[in-house]
């Protein structure tokens, strides 16, 4: 049984990188001076598309529940210095002004869903990195590959 919960929660985890992967505002370009507001990266995808309403491919999930009660609890919550992960009291009180009874695996699933949400997003915000998941059909735009090694090229020339 311990498998099956693992493997569900490795679904669940790449699911969520990817969401806040998309939902994240990368930094600007090096050299950027433009006063245009920055989009996330799905408002940017749905802006080249011109479609407001396009939804990306996902990662296949079994228990999209979990998900749905992850945005609805947060999926982050305000902390400090910024964002911070759920905690088990937030998920506690959601659980009983909803009436919804959770599993110890559900909560602490939950609670670890959304560290991983934070710690994606802040890897997110470099310009540079890397969708955690594509999808099997995905072919990437060839042009756009060769202007960002270009740029590397000259960013190296630089030093």
């Amino acid at each position: 049984m311990g498998k099956f919960y693992e493997g569900l929660a490795e679904a669940l985890i790449l699911y969520v990188q990817q969401s806040a992967w998309l939902n994240t505002t990368p930094e600007r370009a090096k050299g950027d001076k433009s006063e245009a507001p920055r989009l996330s990266r799905l408002e940017k995808i749905r802006a080249d598309r011109k479609d407001p309403e396009f939804d990306p491919h996902m990662p296949q999930v079994e228990a999209e529940y979990l998900i749905a009660y992850l945005y609805e609890i947060g999926p982050t919550v305000a902390a400090g210095m910024g964002a911070g992960p759920i905690t088990q009291g937030e998920v506690r009180a959601w659980q009983d002004n909803t009436g919804i009874e959770l599993t110890s695996w559900e909560a602490r699933t939950l609670r670890r869903l959304s560290c991983v949400y934070l710690a994606q997003s802040h890897k997110a915000e470099k310009i540079d990195c890397p969708a955690p998941w594509q999808p099997s059909d995905f072919k990437p735009d060839l042009s756009a590959v060769a202007r960002a090694m270009q740029n590397r090229i000259l960013e190296m020339a630089k030093l």
